[in-house]
């Protein structure tokens, strides 16, 4: 710390992280009139000039997401399988390139030990949970089904979706077609893509580039929804371009601040009264494991040596059709419906819980296409016409149940670009796991047959690429056996919060943002609650 910055600052609250997490809690926090500072590593995308998706070669040089120095991003696989991470750093987080989809988590969710003997039940039910869902759903202006159209296995909800539905995609026509021959239900999906303008912001005009980001704004990316908001407080700060690499604790065993680069990869200090980590199940980990100090010798918040341990990833398998018909997958958002129907525990199956199975619209331009076929000149030719406007995806979002094995640790030998060591990652499918894949392969490939597909092509599974991470930090009453108390505050530092994917005890079978933001608001409230009773 030789080239610190003798300049102390001191705001109310200091948050890690600027996604579904961060950027929520900083405008709650903001509107109940603390002082913020968020320190952001990525950069401040604006949508206008930084999204390529109206040029003609969009489709083959879409990656902006990625740093300008690979070995920012850079970490290692442990355990037998690699593990493939991938996440969005900027204002906003991943949600800048999510697919927007939000379904709710089910009230079995939270009692997965009560109900099926597996996990462990959260500290809070579905019921706690429900108001902020809602409050958060009319943020993002979040469109969804309801009535004949909507999902029978819908948890219940205090207010309908905000906006209507979105219009059901060809992709998506045809595969219930298939499933309405099993008795199956594929419904659109709640996306936080309105339908109607929101927010001052216009409706979807059905691009269908959901994730190579938003240029019109109609997609509802936390830069464009909550940040807005908290800067128009007077109240928050967003630093980007800031990683931080120390939070430091004083004699009190509180938080007393975080130390950070930035741009140049100078050294700074800032102080606060809370703080909220909320980098992502991989980062935050990291983080708190580099925070260590003669009273946390194992990481900050660690005493029980949890963190990192538990890490999550969804069951993400996928099969590939072509059709004879004519589809235009491009029209529409990517995230073309969902279908619940094997989402809980089925006492027939030799495994427990279950899965989500989504329709995949996203990458079938003509361009991507090409790109990804191999061959050249007339068999390429057959190929494209083929393919394109003819083929469409499935996969899943399988519960993968809580391991201690699973983890997040500090890399021993590597490091970043800033002298930092890198995340060291193991994810393995373990024995539920992988009986919960096996049963996938068949389902995904009768719902495509009954379809009417010509070609079947299955996409192994591959740890990581649901690109859905959770656990690491998890949530409970006991300190003995949990990160977090129900509120996402460390057990062991009374002024030290976490506000992403980190704290989930299980992972459902959903995407998992929508959850990460009813939770940040929740811990928000509480926040805000224990400054004004003199508690921070």
């Amino acid at each position: 710390m030789a080239n610190l910055q003798p300049k102390k600052e001191h705001v109310d609250v200091v948050i890690i992280g600027c996604g579904a997490g961060g950027g929520v809690t900083a405008k709650e926090l903001g509107e109940a009139g603390l002082s913020v500072v968020v320190l952001e590593v990525g950069k401040r995308y604006n949508p206008t000039t930084d999204y390529r998706t109206d040029q003609r070669d969009f489709a083959v040089k879409w990656n902006i997401f990625q740093p300008d120095d690979p070995r920012r991003d850079h970490y290692t696989s442990g355990g037998g399988q690699d593990f493939y991470y991938w996440r969005v750093k900027g204002v906003g987080g991943s949600t800048l390139a999510f697919w927007a989809v939000t379904p709710r988590f089910h009230e079995s969710d939270f009692r997965t030990r009560t109900e099926d003997g597996v996990g462990d039940d959260w500290p809070l039910t579905y019921e706690d949970l429900e108001p902020y869902y809602t409050k958060v759903e009319y943020e993002l202006g979040v469109s969804g089904p309801s009535g004949a159209e909507g999902n029978p296995f819908d948890p219940p909800r205090s207010k309908p979706f905000p906006t209507p539905a979105h219009k059901i995609s060809c992709p998506t026509r045809v595969l219930q077609r298939g499933a309405a021959k099993l008795g199956l239900h594929l419904v659109q999906s709640p996306l936080a893509i309105p339908t109607q303008n929101w927010g001052g912001r216009a409706a979807c005009m059905r691009a269908g580039v959901c994730g190579l980001g938003c240029k019109v704004k109609a997609k509802s990316s936390i830069d464009v929804t909550y940040i807005p908001k908290a800067e128009a407080t007077g109240r928050v700060e967003v630093r980007t371009y800031c990683q931080a690499r120390e939070i430091t604790v004083g004699d009190d065993r509180k938080v007393r601040s975080v130390v950070y680069f930035d741009a140049a990869g100078r050294e700074h200090e800032i102080t606060a009264r809370a703080f909220v980590v909320a980098g992502n199940a991989v980062e935050t980990p990291r983080l708190l494991l580099m925070s260590t100090s003669a009273r946390f010798p194992d990481g900050l918040a660690n005493s029980n040596g949890l963190v990192g341990k538990y890490f999550m990833d969804h069951l993400n398998l996928g099969m590939s059709a072509v059709f004879s018909e004519w589809l235009e997958p491009w029209k529409g958002p990517m995230a073309g419906g969902m279908l619940q129907d094997f989402y809980a525990t089925n006492k027939r199956n030799s495994f427990a819980r279950g899965w989500m199975t989504e329709v995949n619209n996203g990458y079938q331009w003509p361009q991507a296409v090409a790109v990804g076929e191999s061959g050249w000149g007339v068999e390429h030719k057959r190929q494209m016409k083929r393919l394109v406007g003819h083929r469409l995806g499935l996969v899943t979002v399988g519960e993968q149940l809580p391991d201690i094995r699973n983890r997040v640790m500090l890399d021993p030998e590597q490091k970043d670009h800033l002298g930092l060591p890198v995340p060291r990652i193991i994810n393995e499918p373990r024995d539920n796991d992988q009986a919960m894949l096996k049963a996938i392969k068949p389902h995904l490939q009768e719902v495509l047959s009954a379809s009417g597909a010509t070609e079947i092509a299955l996409t192994e599974y591959g740890p990581g690429r649901s690109l859905h991470y959770m656990g690491s930090c998890r949530m409970g009453k006991d300190p003995r056996s949990s990160v977090v108390d129900p509120f996402c505050r460390t057990h062991d530092v009374p002024n030290l919060f976490i506000g992403d994917g980190s704290v989930f005890v299980t992972g459902a079978a959903v995407n998992p943002t929508l959850t990460i933001a009813a939770l940040a608001t929740r811990t928000s409230e509480h926040i805000a609650v224990a400054f004004k009773r003199g508690e921070l």
